[in-house]
């Protein structure tokens, strides 16, 4: 799945950091969240998040994941698209 099977046509509002409450250390860390994935993925090892979504709540430094599946009539990756 992509990001528009999970968010579709929301919003197209433009936040700042700032204004939307992104702290900078957060920043950094889902940086190298996504490293660490994008090396997984090309490495061949571990498990990456493919389908699923990594939830984080950095004021109780919690983690939770969710099972996102593919939307078949997604404009971007659905079924018509391969």
């Amino acid at each position: 799945p992509c990001y528009h099977c999970l968010y579709g046509h929301g919003s197209e509002a433009e936040l700042t950091c700032s204004e939307a409450g992104v702290i900078g250390p957060l920043v950094g860390l889902v940086g190298s969240l996504q490293a660490l994935e994008a090396l997984k993925l090309l490495a061949g090892f571990g498990e990456p998040l493919v389908g699923r979504l990594l939830l984080i709540d950095a004021l109780t430094t919690r983690f939770r994941e969710l099972r996102v599946k593919r939307d078949p009539g997604c404009s971007v990756c659905g079924s018509q698209h391969g």
